[in-house]
Formats: C-alpha cells, sequence, structure tokens
C-alpha cells in the first residue's frame, strides 16, 4: 500500500509508521517536528519513508502538502489523519490552537483526502478522534468537543459514501488511554495500552475496514456508559 500518515512524530503515529514500515508499505509520514520523522527514516534505511513537514493548523499550506505526497506517491490507498493536541485546564489560546488543528485542520485534510478517493474511486480515509469524543468535559471541553466534531464529521462522510462512493471507507479510531507523551499530564488512567499495542488494533480494524472502533477493544465498555450517563454524574469524572 501507499499511504499517508499525518502526525508521525511521537505515540500512536510513529508505532502505526514503524509497524506499516515493517510490512514493507510506503509511506510519507508528516509532522513538525522534522528531525524526528527523520530518524524515523534511519530506522527502516531501506524501506520507502517519506518525512514531510507539515502544520496542520496552517490549512492552505497542509493542502497544498497533500498535492504534493500525491505527486511523491503516484497513488494513494490509505491516509491517517493522526494529528491532534489536547492541554488540561487550556488557556484561551490554547482552546483556540485546540479548535485549529483538531477541527479546521482536520477538516481541511479529511476533506481534501475524501474527494481524492471519490475522484479515484476507491481508498480508505482514517481519522484518529477519541473516547473524549462521547462525552462534555468539565477540565477540557474544547478538547472533548473538537473530537466530537472530528467523530460526527466522519459519520457524515460515511453517509456520503454510502450513497455516492461505496468504495471509499471511513473508519474512526477512538482511543481511550494510550501511554503517549499527551497523556503523561493525565492522573487516574486505567486500562493504559502502550503505542505498540494501539498500531497492532488500528491496523487490524483498518484492514477489516471498520466504522467505529475503540483502541483498546474494552473501552466500548466504557464509550456506551458515557452514552446512559447523566451529566451530573459525568461531571465528576470528567
Amino acid at each position: 500500500m501507499k499511504i499517508i500518515l499525518i502526525g508521525a512524530t511521537s505515540g500512536i503515529g510513529r508505532s502505526l509508521a514503524e509497524l506499516y514500515a515493517s510490512q514493507g508499505h510506503e509511506l510519507v509520514v508528516t509532522g513538525r517536528r522534522v528531525t524526528l520523522l527523520e530518524e524515523l527514516k534511519n530506522q527502516f534505511p531501506d524501506k520507502l519513508i517519506h518525512p514531510l513537514e507539515m502544520d496542520v493548523a496552517k490549512i492552505d499550506d497542509a493542502r497544498k502538502l497533500m498535492d504534493s505526497c500525491e505527486k511523491l506517491l503516484g497513488e494513494i490507498d490509505l491516509i491517517i489523519i493522526n494529528a491532534g493536541v489536547g492541554y488540561p485546564k487550556a488557556t484561551y489560546e490554547q482552546e483556540i490552537n485546540t479548535i485549529d488543528i483538531n477541527v479546521r485542520g482536520f477538516v481541511a485534510l479529511a476533506q481534501w483526502s475524501y474527494n481524492y478517493f471519490a475522484k479515484k474511486g476507491r481508498g480508505q480515509l482514517v481519522g484518529v478522534s477519541s473516547l473524549a469524543s462521547q462525552t462534555g468535559s468539565a477540565y477540557s471541553p474544547e478538547y472533548h468537543a473538537s473530537k466530537a466534531f472530528m467523530a460526527n464529521y466522519m459519520s457524515g462522510l460515511r453517509m456520503r459514501s454510502a450513497k455516492y462512493n461505496p468504495n471509499v471507507y471511513v473508519t474512526d479510531i477512538r482511543p481511550g488511554y494510550v501511554d503517549t507523551p499527551m497523556t503523561k499530564q493525565n492522573k487516574g488512567m486505567f486500562w493504559v495500552a502502550t503505542p505498540e499495542k494501539a498500531a497492532r488494533q488500528i491496523a487490524n480494524a483498518i484492514v477489516s475496514k471498520r466504522k467505529v472502533v475503540y483502541i483498546t477493544k474494552r473501552y466500548i465498555i466504557i464509550a456506551t456508559l458515557l452514552k446512559i450517563l447523566p451529566e451530573w454524574l459525568l461531571s465528576k469524572l470528567f
């Protein structure tokens, strides 16, 4: 396969890149920290890994870079949008930055990706949202809201595929707690998965062309509870 993996410098994204590279797939890997992307390329010197600097918040530049990825790979089979940001008790500026990356940046890339696959007639778009898409949060309402937007947007794209583009698949990945740099700040985490385990489950879900996947699988229990618990109780938990 020829894959674009957006947000591959650390955590889930890097583990996914390592997994796909070890399987012999050709990848464009993007992120803001180019040094880390170069390290990834050097880790697999005999594989086709193309590092590309991308700031998802700069949406016009990011979309132009997607054009460059298309020219570089020739043809794209899979696009994974893993870029995202979150802050504990964010300032106003941090809340806006969260929306710029998790909402505006995501739409810019997802819209480009879906239109590319629709024109091609086949392909798969994968977005990494979060278990946080299931509810609001007293601590980070902007983060939870941004992930809910991503999940809802992907749901709409799946509806569009059902109506117009049946060979274009859209997979929504909803991780719970994964041991990544972004979650180091969290307290009281449970059922914490390694990035490697998360990557394996995500890759399996992509092959199966699943619509919505919780990572790890047991988090579907929590997702179900979040749908039925009252807001007063959720406010104590989140």
